[in-house]
């Protein structure tokens, strides 16, 4: 065979060449590897592809990345409510795909008003606090019997701001105020980050673009390319395959019924990880707590700006970083178990 190396294009259009010759995913699998050996996609991967075939969808790129859906139902805002009752409108609209006046309408013919409240950080319930507790528990001790954390593939989403002020403590006279800087506007130009790695570094990531943000279609995408990136960076994936393990939180667009289904198609298992958690999360303890100390002060012209340094930034990190961040999760554990299920 040549020197030749089929990018992700190149195998899908091979696939609907093969879906139009009446072959089927198992046939054309093989032709793949017949052809390009270790470099054909995945089996399954090829059944994912006839699927839509068969549905009548011959479009071998990424679904068009539109904005979402401008109706909703007040079950989806109620379960936004549950999640934080401390949310603005402007923050529900902004999840929901609709304006603010909409989300105004809707909380008042639900009878929903607004009350001033005080704010205590990272307030737990006492049953968010329990499980916590318990899926800690569940998950030591299953480490304890064997280590699995070399089959953890971790993930998640991080707004990277154009302007990144840095706040820090100054001195001043006794009596005197201290020095004010303004507060970063959550509105401001930024980009999202999606990232996914395990503990020997980065595995796969996108910047969205301004404006652009996660949905449930969207992360389906990302998890097809999440394979294509394991396949590509982690040859021994293949051999694996079944013993993969996601760790991702509870998004809406994480558990959403259609990406549980493409999750269970590709032979992943997910690991529990309890809601309002990101002590327990290594990208938000580890991975984004590192970039939003090498943010601070950082100032984008341009989105291109802010892809020439998270590249950087990425390849400026060894397989150490990574490795330290996913070998915390057993002590992290074993702390929130010691604290009875609170934060630390």
């Amino acid at each position: 065979m040549s020197n030749f190396q089929p990018g992700t294009g190149h195998l899908r259009e091979v696939l609907l060449f093969a879906f139009h010759l009446k072959k089927n995913a198992r046939q054309a699998h093989q032709m793949l590897v017949e052809a390009y050996g270790k470099h054909a996609p995945s089996e399954r991967m090829c059944y994912w592809w006839f699927d839509k075939f068969q549905s009548g969808n011959f479009d071998t790129q990424n679904e068009p990345r539109g904005k979402p859906p401008k109706r909703f139902e007040d079950t989806e805002l109620r379960t936004l409510l549950d999640q934080d009752d401390l949310q603005t409108q402007e923050e529900l609209a902004e999840q929901l795909g609709v304006n603010r006046s909409t989300v105004s309408r809707r909380l008042s013919a639900m009878g929903l008003i607004q009350k001033l409240s005080k704010w205590v950080p990272h307030e737990l319930t006492e049953r968010q606090q329990q499980s916590r507790q318990t899926i800690c528990e569940l998950l030591l001790a299953r480490h304890e019997r064997k280590s699995f954390l070399h089959r953890i593939v971790t993930g998640d989403e991080k707004w990277i701001f154009f302007e990144n002020p840095k706040r820090g403590k100054s001195w001043t006279e006794p009596g005197t105020a201290p020095n004010t800087i303004a507060k970063q506007d959550r509105f401001g130009k930024k980009a999202l980050l999606c990232v996914w790695w395990d503990q020997r570094g980065l595995v796969y990531y996108e910047l969205l673009k301004p404006g652009e943000t996660v949905t449930g279609e969207r992360y389906e995408e990302q998890m097809i390319c999440l394979e294509e990136a394991l396949d590509e960076k982690r040859p021994e994936h293949r051999e694996w395959h079944n013993h993969l393990i996601l760790l991702h939180d509870n998004a809406k667009p994480h558990v959403s019924k259609d990406v549980k289904t493409i999750i269970n198609g590709l032979g992943w298992e997910t690991l529990s990880h309890p809601a309002y958690s990101p002590d327990l999360a290594p990208s938000d303890y580890h991975l984004f707590r590192s970039m939003a100390h090498a943010l601070a002060e950082q100032k984008f012209s341009s989105y291109e700006n802010v892809q020439i340094w998270v590249e950087e930034w990425f390849a400026s990190k060894s397989e150490d970083f990574f490795r330290a961040g996913i070998r915390q999760l057993p002590e992290r554990w074993a702390t929130c178990i010691a604290n009875q299920g609170n934060y630390f």
